[in-house]
């Protein structure tokens, strides 16, 4: 889409989709009471954890925390970005996007990007040709034959060849565009081809687009490899080799396997083995584990034994903190000294090398052996070295049963006491006056979130709510965000709670409205509305009580004017 699309559109387009059938085309469900239930589609599991709600058009998985609504589910399980998944539910409900206007700046950008994908793609094809026909090719066809690879696999990766010579790319394409592709570098008057006698690797991003290219020589010439340079539509960081070619193969493959070069994946695929990706001559980053998470529940970091392989490893895992929730799993394997996967592999073959991987150290035993190699824990420094290095790094690791393990056996490895597990922050305490309950946050649910939690998973209840809260929702942040979505459902009736969370997606709040959907609040249909009614009469003593003690406060320093003094009067009375 050029253009920025409606929020209203997208609230219309959520309400006309049912999500129960949506998800049960792709995931057969079972009806269990007034839900609907499954196998998580999103990890691996034997009994069905993932919930539907037709009433509420929203999902949610218990074991690995997924949830969303209709695009959510799309994006996932389809592998879409938002835009994408809105123009398939779009053409899913037969109807026609409207488009924002939007600025001659971001609409130029667009249609630059789209100019450069459209060139990469022709030059990808041009240097496939070139390894068939060109008199210097011949060169490079020993050269991958010698290394094991065959012709279907090169046509299945799109290897090519760019000739010897400082100009060869056709005159046809736009010498604009080449530059603005890194394909083609101005120095002074030169203007020559960034790629020249090198075997060339398209990297193409999950829908087989071309961003980007590497060269490999085929001598010793430096440097070995060369990689495009970043460009409106290449962002080393965010793409990794092989990733359209994995998926062309299996749409959810059982684990991903990340190694370092372009080679490394042509060599495990010539074996047979499939599911190997390749970054980008960048270190692992967020990005690229959050990108292949999309695909799989496990992924195992491939890397020679050697320094720089265990630097890249640790890269690697200080990456995936953040990303290591329940039901993910990553693995570490730190091949001989002298070999890289695609040595190893053409030595020892496919078996063995399959045996290697699932014999990969597991994130905790690699994340601790890899502390504890250089701390002598039989000394009380030691013991303290390792907790200040491993705390802060278990502190970027999601919430969750997970990290309370990693917690434990830091407690284990330096001594009771020494660390205090984050058990009590990572479990829901209710209010003893509340009948609700949940398992599935981290917060506490302060009367103003039980509000809230009950409110965005029964919209309904908005209109039990008197004009006083819509109009002073006092000075916390939970009051302001009630008020917000009082005001939405007041302007947006009928709005489900799959909707909600669409009106606040990319929002500051979007993430607390997502957590209180998935809060498990253990109370019978008919128990809810009395729930929320003593909640809402809490919530709006505890304001009466603020507004009381602000006016005693100013009392003490100022004289209250008579309006004031009256408030403050029938405040005390109540």
């Amino acid at each position: 889409m050029a253009g920025k699309i409606p929020r209203q559109f997208i609230q219309e387009l959520i309400a006309r989709i049912d999500l129960v059938d949506l998800v049960d085309a792709r995931v057969p469900l079972r009806q269990s009471g007034s839900n609907f239930t499954a196998r998580c589609p999103f990890h691996n599991e034997k009994t069905p954890s993932f919930t539907v709600s037709r009433d509420k058009q929203f999902y949610h998985c218990f074991g690995c925390g997924a949830h969303g609504n209709a695009i959510d589910f799309l994006m996932g399980y389809d592998h879409l970005n938002f835009v994408e998944a809105v123009e398939s539910l779009a053409a899913l409900a037969g109807l026609k996007i409207p488009e924002e206007a939007q600025s001659a700046a971001a609409e130029s950008g667009a249609k630059m990007a789209n100019a450069i994908y459209e060139l990469q793609d022709a030059v990808s094809r041009f240097y496939a040709h070139q390894l068939k026909v060109h008199p210097e090719a011949p060169r490079a066809v020993a050269y991958l034959k010698d290394r094991g690879v065959s012709g279907e696999l090169a046509q299945r990766y799109r290897l090519g060849y760019a000739p010897p010579g400082w100009q060869n790319l056709p005159s046809e394409f736009s010498q604009e565009l080449l530059q603005a592709a890194g394909l083609r570098v101005a120095k002074g008057d030169k203007v020559y081809d960034s790629f020249r006698d090198r075997i060339i690797f398209p990297i193409r991003d999950r829908r087989g687009r071309v961003v980007g290219f590497g060269g490999r020589v085929m001598g010793d010439g430096t440097p070995k490899y060369l990689n495009s340079p970043e460009t409106v539509v290449f962002k080393k960081h965010k793409e990794v080799y092989g990733v359209y070619e994995l998926l062309k193969q299996s749409a959810r493959p059982g684990r991903i396997v990340v190694v370092e070069g372009y080679m490394d994946v042509i060599a495990l695929a010539q074996n047979g083995i499939y599911n190997a990706v390749a970054t980008l001559g960048t270190s692992t980053s967020a990005d690229h584990v959050e990108l292949l998470f999309r695909y799989t529940d496990e992924l195992v970091f491939c890397f020679d034994g050697d320094s720089a392989g265990q630097k890249a490893a640790w890269k690697a895992l200080e990456a995936s903190l953040p990303s290591l929730r329940d039901g993910r799993q990553i693995r570490f394997l730190l091949l001989p000294e002298g070999h890289d996967p695609d040595s190893l592999v053409r030595t020892e073959g496919a078996d063995a090398f399959l045996d290697r991987l699932d014999a990969a150290l597991p994130f905790s035993d690699y994340f601790f052996r890899s502390l504890v190699q250089k701390l002598d824990l039989d000394t009380l420094e030691g013991r303290a070295a390792l907790v200040n290095e491993a705390r802060p790094l278990i502190g970027r690791l999601p919430a969750g049963v997970f990290r309370e393990m990693i917690e434990r056996r830091l407690v284990e490895l330096a001594g009771h006491g020494v660390v205090e597990p984050s058990d009590k922050s990572a479990k829901l305490v209710v209010p003893s006056e509340s009948r609700a309950a949940s398992a599935s946050s981290g917060m506490r649910p302060s009367t103003s979130r039980l509000l809230l939690a009950l409110l965005v998973k029964n919209p309904e209840l908005a209109a039990i709510v008197g004009d006083d809260l819509r109009v002073n929702p006092g000075a916390s942040k939970n009051g302001r965000l009630l008020q917000k979505v009082l005001r939405i459902l007041d302007e947006n009736p009928g709005l489900t709670s799959g909707g909600i969370l669409e009106h606040f997606r990319g929002t500051p709040e979007g993430k607390l409205i997502a957590t209180l959907m998935q809060w498990d609040i253990l109370l019978p249909q008919d128990g809810i509305r009395i729930e929320f009614s003593d909640a809402l009469m809490r919530f709006e003593k505890q304001l009466k009580q603020e507004r009381l003690d602000e006016l005693i406060k100013k009392s003490k320093k100022f004289q209250l004017s008579p309006a004031e003094r009256e408030e403050m009067r029938v405040l005390m009375s109540l």
